[in-house]
């Protein structure tokens, strides 16, 4: 029989193999930024490793984003030389992304949605998630708090480039989401007026 020294051992023992083995899981890597994805038993990181990636030796020159909507991509050039490359999500069926050539009338660090979000209670707790206000009565006593688009940048009236869930295949409303660290790249990198043009 162990004694309990022996038992209080082995127990911490097992604890902290079960905490590595948690941390070393694909469970624990189905994180991107903030937004949970996992489908199919892939992660993330494992289906789009290598194809986010940014050149900072590439400097100068007139920035240009170029989104392909069949490739769920965007391309960022300076100068005409390619700086750098991040899988997108664009509009769903129903809300899809329009093309066309547009230039970025607008930037904000850190802005929430005015149309789709979720309702809370006054002490935050989610009463309803997914709504979009134009079609979702407000229960009495909620208050609206819109979804999180970080580095923002406006491109179209509604349409903007912002961070959020990069699933693999259209999903946003229209807007075009990017990870959240290469939405932050190309947020620091393109000013008001940069070009954007989106294609098929």
């Amino acid at each position: 029989m162990l004694s309990r020294s022996s038992l209080l051992k082995n127990s911490s023992l097992s604890a902290l193999l079960i905490g590595g083995a948690m941390l070393l899981s694909p469970l624990s890597h189905a994180v991107d930024y903030g937004y949970q994805f996992l489908r199919q038993g892939t992660t993330y990181q494992d289906r789009y490793a290598g194809q986010a990636w940014w050149r900072p030796e590439v400097s100068g020159g007139t920035p240009h984003i170029k989104i392909v909507l069949s490739e769920q991509r965007a391309y960022f050039y300076k100068g005409g030389r390619l700086a750098g490359v991040s899988p997108v999500s664009t509009g769903m069926p129903g809300h899809r992304t329009p093309t066309g050539n547009f230039r970025i009338s607008e930037k904000k660090y850190s802005h929430r949605s005015n149309l789709y979000g979720h309702y809370v209670s006054r002490t935050g707790y989610v009463l309803r998630s997914n709504v979009d206000v134009r079609r979702h009565r407000r229960p009495p006593g909620a208050v609206f708090r819109g979804a999180s688009m970080d580095f923002m940048m406006r491109i179209n009236g509604p349409i903007t480039m912002h961070a959020g869930r990069v699933p693999g295949y259209p999903a946003s409303h229209g807007c075009i989401r990017l990870p959240w660290h290469m939405a932050k790249i190309f947020y620091q990198n393109a000013t008001v007026g940069t070009r954007v043009t989106v294609v098929h």
